[in-house]
């Protein structure tokens, strides 16, 4: 019986095994996120495409695809749709209704710039030419926004547009503009060429502060009230002179909320572990911070996102604990339910050998009272039929040694009495009382 059931319970292990090993192949598979970010050649683009690379480096479970847009917008229009998991959106351009923050990667001031001392608040600006430096339709709308504040209406302000930030110090040389707004982080390319275009064409830099930021962003959550400090650009006097505020946006790294929570946990985790490593490449990854985590932020946090910065990620058996729980007890269940149907085909099985067994020495008692040949040869012809049988199931391993022994010695038995009995009727011999119970039975 134990033969028997080898083979099946090899096969039974054999497919757990393969069944464990696609399990642990398909959970070491890195997840590949589609990330959104552009335009090419940006510093997001930049930091991203660093942030890539050294995760694809350090085989990490989680890893990045970049998928180039135009910029912010484009970006946070693919994850509107679905066609990006991941998108670097700035906070006043729209950031996608389906998607969370998972972190800030910079936050941007809108600094003024101007050569002439007329110009020394946002009023001072109406009627004046006003050079913007990139991302010109997102960074026009924010300028409408400060100029709202103090009532000077966008229609007595020109824009003119620049493409880079070394065209600022030309065209305030040249006069076609009387002031200049470049958006980006304060230590950011396109910060500093704009404030040493100035420097080098020989002009005094000053800067226009909006000091309402602070009312302007609570009426507009997307917006921030930030400051630049003393001496941010440097310089003796110090560039500013004085700590100056004004208006801000962020660039958040946003995930589509439909992505599992230990998803986003771990990239958040990654996303701060690999930037020292990277930061020597693209400096931006420096600003890296993590997002308002309170109930009342304004701009939604993704829940794997604030798992990781309130320390409540969890462990994987934390997270599947009770599945392997449950698999615990329905492979109990299963193994139980098995051996309660190997416990009665062995019993089913050792009933069908006692069974052959109790033929066996039915064989032999019915020997003793034959008393013809042909019944003789009738009893032999079962006894073989019996052996046949029994070696059938010695041969499917449901006989073991023992029960091999057991019929052997039952054959021998049987094929022994008949043997005796056979010379008994050929020599004419048969029990008196044998005779006498025939001749009553007739």
């Amino acid at each position: 019986m134990m033969r028997r059931h080898i083979p099946i319970t090899v096969a039974a292990l054999l497919a757990l095994l393969a069944a464990v090993l696609l399990v642990y192949q398909w959970a070491g598979q890195p997840t590949v996120l589609r990330v959104a970010v552009g335009p090419p050649g940006g510093e997001d683009a930049r930091l991203i495409g660093a942030m890539a690379q050294s995760l694809a480096r350090g085989h990490e479970d989680v890893r990045l695809r970049v998928v180039p847009t135009s910029g912010v917008a484009e970006s946070a229009a693919l994850a509107e749709r679905g066609k990006a998991d991941l998108a670097v959106v700035r906070s006043d351009v729209g950031i996608p209704a389906a998607t969370q923050t998972v972190a800030i990667l910079h936050r941007d001031a809108a600094v003024l710039m101007t050569t002439s001392p007329a110009l020394a608040s946002v009023p001072d600006l109406r009627g004046r030419r006003i050079g913007i430096v990139r991302n010109h339709d997102a960074n026009k709308k924010l300028l409408g926004t400060i100029l709202e504040q103090y009532e000077v209406p966008a229609a007595s302000v020109e824009i003119v547009t620049l493409g880079q930030g070394e065209e600022a110090g030309p065209a305030l040389k040249e006069g076609r503009v009387d002031a200049v707004m470049v958006v980006g982080a304060l230590t950011a390319p396109v910060m500093t060429e704009t404030v040493g275009s100035i420097l080098r064409a020989g002009l005094h830099l000053a800067f226009v502060p909006v000091g309402e930021a602070t009312a302007i962003a609570r009426r507009s959550p997307v917006l921030e009230a930030l400051e630049v400090g003393r001496g941010t650009f440097g310089g003796t006097p110090p560039r500013p002179a004085e700590t100056t505020a004004t208006l801000g946006v962020s660039h958040r790294l946003v995930a589509q909320a439909s992505l599992a929570d230990s998803t986003i946990s771990e990239l958040t985790r990654l996303l701060f572990v690999t930037r020292p490593a990277i930061v020597g490449d693209v400096p931006l990854a420096n600003l890296i911070e993590a997002p308002e985590t309170s109930k009342s932020a304004s701009l939604p946090l993704h829940p794997g996102a604030e798992a990781y910065f309130d320390g409540e990620v969890e462990t994987f058996f934390e997270r599947y604990g009770d599945w392997f729980y449950l698999a615990v007890m329905a492979l109990s269940i299963l193994g139980s339910a098995a051996a309660t149907l190997v416990s009665r085909a062995a019993q089913r099985s050792r009933a069908r050998d006692m069974a052959l067994l109790r033929e066996l020495l039915a064989i032999v008692r019915a020997s003793r009272d034959i008393e013809d040949e042909e019944t003789l040869f009738e009893l032999e012809r079962e006894a073989d039929e019996i052996l046949a049988v029994a070696l059938a199931r010695a041969g499917n391993g449901a006989i073991d040694n023992a029960g091999v022994a057991a019929f052997t010695l039952g054959l021998d038995q049987a094929r022994r009495a008949i043997a005796e009995r056979r010379a008994l009727i050929q020599t004419g011999h048969v029990h008196p009382v044998q005779a006498a119970d025939r001749q009553a039975a007739e």
